[in-house]
């Protein structure tokens, strides 16, 4: 979510306050009153804070809901239970962390979207909390459902993104040293997959080439199913068109 003005100076009051807070109760030369007076200010704005935030989270929903309206998808604001399973299918990064959620998603199939190809559409923001870590990590993923996907299991990320999302659990790179498009991805990107025969495969020299031209794409697949996402990067309803584009295009690459 976007940050405005007034949420980025409630944010900073509320960190000089903190900061003030601690440093009056060290000092013993400081009467304890201002202590008391800058938690005071410290909840306040806190709580100004959290209803600002809570504001701009309903209009960034508000304009979700209006995006899906004008492409023709159905939208959900907040997904649970068998809807959120089928939006999440078996990949690894529905796998991660805890406290798992997924908002704001619009859904549609290619009848609805008018496209030659078969297939469910899901675009959502999706989030966890990290395992190991104390942080909550989110962002924006597209994902097809479809009989013209036959796909190994694999994990495509960023070598960039290693360590940010994974914690550096991502281990058995798959790794194209035969030509110069090979190389060239593998300095890029990290794959790993069980079937490395099958994933090879379907790794071809045009698919090679165009995550080679590309920054900062992870792709999941596993049977009919694929997901396509920046790791860490949360889109604005604006960008859904320009996201939509980029997915089909991943899309149409292992169809």
């Amino acid at each position: 979510m976007k940050m405005d003005v007034i949420g980025y100076v409630l944010g900073g009051g509320v960190v000089v306050c903190v900061f003030g807070t601690l440093f009056v109760l060290e000092e013993e030369s400081i009467p304890g009153v201002w202590a008391i007076l800058l938690a005071i200010i410290t909840l306040i704005l806190g709580g100004l804070l959290f209803l600002r935030l809570r504001k701009l989270g309903e209009q960034r929903t508000k304009e979700f809901k209006r995006i899906s309206e004008q492409l023709g998808m159905t939208f959900s604001a907040r997904v649970k239970g068998r809807a959120k399973d089928r939006a999440t299918p078996p990949l690894p990064l529905f796998g991660e962390g805890r406290s798992r959620v997924v908002t704001n998603m619009l859904h549609g199939d290619s009848e609805l979207l008018g496209f030659a190809e078969e297939f469910e559409v899901r675009i959502f923001a999706y989030g966890f909390a990290q395992q190991q870590q104390d942080q909550h990590v989110m962002q924006s993923v597209i994902c097809f459902q479809s009989p013209q996907l036959n796909l190994p299991k694999f994990q495509l990320c960023p070598e960039s993104f290693h360590n940010k999302l994974w914690g550096g659990r991502f281990t058995g790179d798959i790794d194209f040293e035969s030509h110069q498009t090979g190389a060239e991805f593998s300095k890029k990107y990290l794959l790993r997959g069980k079937d490395e025969q099958k994933i090879r495969a379907l790794f071809t020299d045009e698919v090679l080439a165009f995550f080679a031209g590309q920054d900062k794409i992870c792709v999941e697949g596993f049977s009919s199913h694929l997901c396509f996402y920046r790791a860490l990067k949360l889109i604005e309803p604006e960008d859904i068109p320009a996201f939509m584009k980029e997915g089909f295009e991943v899309f149409r690459l292992f169809a």
